[in-house]
């Protein structure tokens, strides 16, 4: 048995002003063949899934190509092109196939297809042929549109905020692929789709509200007749129409059983729609928490929302910052993304004392660059290695150049502070071992701002007194308000109140 495995994962932050190129990709992840494998083979993400699947059930993977870059902007026409046109010309070349994988994010917009995925999946389905069962594998933030749906045979979504299970999801998809390749099931899914967003701050599955809703899914996988069931959590910095929470239930052969399981599941969720909005401390709140609470028992780790890497954000907000010089926080320890200081601090060298301006120079979003003065304790090249499960499951990792810079008492601060600086944006704070590998411990501080609102968690849950959300501006905001949005489906509740949910029906 021979499958094809490709995808190209993006989460596209619309609002962001920063398009994402060809060599942005390029700079992360652009694998072909046994790029892929030495990447990946070994690693927890999705792909690894597939391989882990290859293993577990006996065929012969044939990876093809995989793109993948940080959440950035819009990925120009110029990436789509290239990248996507490169993969359909493997797979039309290397085929044909008994089955396909195809490793999706579910929430890309490209500057001609507003669901890249969607179109993705229709190019895929129409080299491999109707006869050529696809099965595809998305993030929980997919904005899951019904081209997405219609293009394969089988949708498995990841199901865990942090994303710690991106593994055994693809390898529940392959064994899904196997199964209809084999004429042992034939999947046949429903997507219902309901018109409500759920708030970034309200994501975490292992905290309510998310958690019942989770846990809701797993019952329903329970059920005969049942294949599969998963819900797309929607990304909301995604002005498309589709976007929204939205359920997949797969049955083996019968579609009403799939559908009254998903009308179910959003019935659900519909009824506790209120519980899902953003009710999130501001800045100054978060900080004087951190700052006040008992020393012991590890950092407060504060997630600054507005520049959230993971959704998006430019990764050198600076009114967490600025707060904190505002409250004299000692003992404070973040990162942000400065090539300019780290090419300053890189010439003086370590050991020297420096005066900077840091973080603030991507947009006038993520605040203004602040003035510190601190000495360079280390310098490295940025690149570490996470062995163990994080968000996304990656393993291998390059921050590009990076400094640690230990602050001097100054400006509002008081002792003890860290920033580390780096030059590789779109990279958050999802592994300690980004620390570790310069020297830092944050389990010796008394506060830790992470530019994240659910990826950090499971890094820093672990070494944490506390976590802390911080509704800060920037592009991945909890105050959905502050945004612009000229596509999106109306009525969308939160936005219109009165928004009405009619199962089987969706206002597009």
């Amino acid at each position: 048995m021979r499958i094809a495995c490709l995808g190209m994962m993006h989460e596209t932050n619309t609002f962001q002003t920063v398009p994402t190129t060809y060599e942005a990709f390029e700079r992360f992840e652009l694998l072909r063949g046994d790029e892929i494998t030495a990447q990946h083979a070994t690693a927890n993400s999705t792909i690894s899934g597939f391989f882990e699947g290859a293993s577990r059930y006996e065929f012969d993977l044939v990876p093809l190509l995989h793109a993948f870059t940080g959440p950035t902007g819009t990925v120009t026409r110029d990436a789509f092109d290239r990248i996507v046109g490169e993969m359909i010309d493997m797979l039309r070349a290397a085929g044909p196939f008994d089955g396909i994988l195809l490793g999706q994010h579910g929430a890309a917009v490209s500057e001609e297809f507003p669901d890249m995925d969607g179109e993705i999946a229709s190019r895929v389905r129409q080299v491999g042929g109707a006869d050529t069962p696809v099965v595809m594998c998305l993030d929980l933030h997919s904005n899951i549109t019904r081209a997405m749906v219609e293009n394969v045979d089988a949708t498995v979504v990841y199901r865990t905020n942090p994303h710690l299970d991106p593994k055994a999801r693809a390898v529940e998809a392959s064994e899904i692929l196997v199964q209809t390749i084999r004429g042992d099931i034939k999947p046949v899914q429903w997507i219902e789709q309901l018109p409500m967003v759920i708030n970034i701050s309200k994501q975490a599955t292992e905290l309510e509200p998310m958690k019942s809703v989770m846990d809701d899914v797993r019952s329903v996988i329970e059920r005969p007749g049942i294949i599969s069931a998963s819900c797309g959590q929607g990304y909301p910095y995604a002005d498309v129409v589709e976007m929204g929470v939205s359920f997949i239930v797969i049955s083996d052969g019968d579609i009403d059983v799939a559908r009254d399981a998903a009308q179910w599941l959003a019935g659900r969720v519909w009824e506790r729609r209120a519980l899902f909005g953003n009710d999130t401390p501001s800045p100054s709140e978060a900080l004087a928490a951190a700052i006040n609470a008992p020393t012991g028992d590890g950092p407060s780790v504060i997630m600054d929302m507005g520049d959230n890497v993971g959704g998006g954000g430019s990764a050198d907000s600076t009114h967490l910052l600025a707060e904190a010089q505002r409250q004299g926080a000692s003992e404070l320890l973040m990162s942000l993304f400065d090539p300019e200081s780290v090419q300053t601090c890189i010439a003086a060298g370590p050991g020297t004392d420096v005066t900077l301006k840091v973080g603030g120079k991507t947009d006038d979003l993520h605040g203004v660059p602040i003035e510190v003065s601190g000495r360079v304790r280390a310098i490295t090249d940025g690149r570490f290695e996470e062995p163990t499960p994080i968000h996304g499951g990656f393993r291998f990792f390059d921050y590009g150049p990076t400094v640690a810079l230990d602050l001097a008492p100054t400006g509002g601060l008081g002792d003890g502070n860290t920033l580390l600086l780096h030059t590789e944006r779109g990279i958050g704070n999802m592994t300690r071992e980004q620390m570790y590998s310069i020297g830092i411990f944050p389990e010796r501080y008394r506060i830790v701002i992470a530019k994240g609102v659910v990826s950090p968690r499971a890094a820093y849950e672990p070494i944490a007194r506390e976590i802390i959300l911080a509704n800060t501006p920037g592009v991945s905001s909890a105050d959905l308000g502050t945004f612009n949005f000229e596509h999106r489906r109306r009525p969308l509740y939160p936005f219109e109140e009165d928004a009405d949910y009619r199962p089987g029906e969706v206002s597009l």
